[in-house]
């Protein structure tokens, strides 16, 4: 069995996408590190230590094992490196220098490999989000006249929260009906606009989690 562990329930619904879209089969990816709001988990690693002590990599069943974080500010290096900080604590003898890497480890008799999400070394899924979509945005796009208002009113939102505020209105406003609107919750989530053709797959910022994902076949 190839198994993936990823940070929240988006991240798990958009590979579970990519996944189907590579027709890639025999990969089962296990429950989010972070299964609250993304709002209120703000760090899903440091519940990687606990789902790999639960995965009881020693116990024959996984063959290989993905790990998929995100950038984040503190980027792919940084990343890595805590990564590697909690396999040592598991002694498991691994260590990784680069995005994609896979390596053996003999002692558990598994494979690990690891894919850090991010656009030009920083960010998280909704930055990929945002670089692929490929469907009219002009309710989102208008945000930056509201982020605009905000500066001169000597207010401030994080880029990180923009862009997800602009995946928010994008998926409700831009690419939902207005039908659809009416039961916003059910219809206009994530997990349904990924079902919509609202996103391009073959964009290049994608070329590097394809690689990761097609290790696992």
């Amino acid at each position: 069995m190839n198994k993936l562990i990823v940070e929240s329930k988006n991240d798990k619904f958009f590979i579970e996408k990519l996944i189907e879209h590579l027709n890639i089969k025999n990969i089962e990816i296990d429950e989010p590190l972070c299964n609250i709001d993304e709002f209120v988990c703000l760090d899903g690693i440091s519940n990687l230590k606990y789902k790999l002590e639960d995965l009881k990599l020693d116990s024959g069943e996984i063959d290989k094992l993905g790990i998929i974080l995100d950038a984040d500010k503190i980027g792919i290096d940084q990343r890595l490196e805590q990564v590697n900080n909690i396999l040592e604590e598991l002694n498991i003898n691994i260590k990784f220098t680069k995005n994609n890497e896979i390596k053996y480890d003999k002692s558990n008799d598994i494979e690990i490999a690891c894919h850090i999400l991010n656009i030009d070394g920083f960010g998280e899924l909704e930055d990929i989000l945002f670089q692929i979509k490929n469907s009219d945005s002009v309710f989102a796009d208008c945000l930056e006249s509201w982020k605009e208002c905000l500066d001169k009113n000597d207010k401030s939102i994080s880029e990180k929260d923009f862009i997800k505020f602009w995946i928010s209105n994008y998926i409700r406003f831009d690419t939902c009906t207005k039908k659809e609107q009416k039961q916003a919750k059910k219809n206009c989530n994530f997990e349904k606009a990924l079902q919509k053709d609202i996103w391009d797959f073959e964009h290049k910022v994608l070329d590097s989690l394809k690689e990761f994902l097609k290790i696992f076949e």
